[in-house]
């Protein structure tokens, strides 16, 4: 070979190398895989970031999740499982710990047959009883019984829909806690707690005296702390979840219309 033939091959081999430089074809397992090659990293290594969010602003990596330092509370919605908030004192407040939706003041219905409506029962009150109007929409009805000042004594019959708020036993110990006794005794021992029906629907029926104290809730009235009270109450199921029925106030005003209670409890019909 001349030297002018050989200085022409090496010309052209050098033309070849620089037209295919090493790395101008993706992995072949991508684009075998028709995936797009990675953009190279300006120091020539992929960015191990790529596609996660700027953790210094503009993308927030916890959006969407709840302030685990108060504004979005993680467990709202959820029932106190300390019991403090008690769905069935006698004052407004949610099983949730939220405000109830108030509502325009509404007196239960009184049907054809003079019983009056409440929910899918219909029910016959004590003559003597005081209807209240309820302004909660977890309140299904509200009667004041008769009794000296001071004496007082009330029924509230509580819905908080299909689901309830709890268990029956949840109920149950919620208003037992609410119940304190001489020498530190347990309400639950000294609680009288019946399985039964009440207009053909499974039933609880709970009664306890004692020392009557409860905590405050937004929306309602303060602390309650009275000695020598008393609780009759049951826990109705219904087609539509479970009625709550709470009777509490001074034992000498209850014990005169337990027989009353326990008659209206007997008098429920499913509509």
């Amino acid at each position: 070979m001349t030297r002018h033939a050989l200085l022409i091959a090496l010309v052209f081999a050098a033309s070849c190398k620089k037209q295919s430089p090493k790395g101008d074809l993706p992995p072949a397992t991508d684009w075998q895989s028709g995936k797009a090659p990675a953009a190279a990293s300006p120091q020539g290594s992929a960015d191990p970031h790529a596609g996660m969010p700027d953790p210094h602003g503009s993308a927030d990596p916890h959006a969407g999740m709840p302030d685990p330092h108060g504004n979005a509370d993680p467990h709202a919605g959820m029932p106190d499982p300390h019991g403090n908030a008690d769905p069935h004192a006698g004052m407004a407040g949610s099983p949730h710990g939220t405000a109830p939706q108030q509502t325009t003041p509404k007196a239960l219905d009184k049907l054809a047959d003079g019983r009056l409506a409440l929910g899918p029962f219909s029910v016959v009150a004590p003559a003597s009883w005081t209807a209240k109007p309820v302004t909660s929409s977890m309140r299904a009805a509200d009667f004041q019984l008769p009794g000296k000042p001071d004496a007082e004594a009330e029924l509230v019959v509580y819905y908080f829909g299909g689901e309830g708020a709890g268990s029956i036993d949840d109920n149950v110990n919620r208003w037992l806690d609410q119940f304190e006794q001489p020498g530190g005794k347990s309400s639950r021992d000294v609680a009288k707690i019946e399985k039964t029906k009440f207009g053909g629907q499974d039933a609880t029926y709970i009664s306890v005296t004692g020392r009557y104290a409860t905590q405050g809730m937004p929306g309602g009235t303060g602390p309650v702390d009275k000695a020598d009270q008393e609780l009759l109450a049951a826990i109705v199921g219904s087609p539509q979840g479970p009625y709550y029925f709470k009777l509490v106030g001074a034992k000498a005003t209850v014990d005169a219309d337990a027989k009353a209670f326990r008659d209206m409890l007997a008098s429920l019909k499913v509509r």
